[in-house]
């Protein structure tokens, strides 16, 4: 069976979904499409124990800890210096800021590619 669609998404994990929302808010008139390799909640975001983890009381956590969960979660995939880094820099109010414009930033670059008229 042949589908038309004006935007294919692939994947159902946060990613693919952020996208495919962002799109069907700023383009109502266009069809979004997600597609899965298999049920729509066997994601690679559901095996990340839970998404966002981080150190919060050093009392009974510490950033070794957290560093070696990740690193055993990652099956070896991870690179040790990326994961040290990412657990012991506490974004701020700045970064939450500065992320913000660049995903607006990207969200403007993807429109521009496609000729998106929003």
């Amino acid at each position: 069976m042949l589908r038309k669609t004006d935007f294919l998404v692939v994947g159902s994990g946060i990613a693919g979904l952020t996208y495919a929302l962002k799109v069907a808010k700023d383009c109502p008139d266009q069809q979004v499409l997600v597609i899965t390799k298999t049920i729509a909640d066997e994601t690679n975001t559901k095996y990340a124990q839970g998404g966002i983890a981080g150190v919060m009381d050093m009392e009974k956590d510490s950033f070794d800890k957290h560093i070696d969960d990740t690193l055993i979660a990652g099956d070896g995939l991870c690179n040790r210096h990326v994961v040290e880094i990412v657990v012991k820099e506490e974004e701020t109010e700045e970064d939450k800021d500065e992320n913000e414009i660049i995903n607006d930033h990207i969200w403007l670059l993807i429109k521009e590619k496609f000729s998106l008229k929003i």
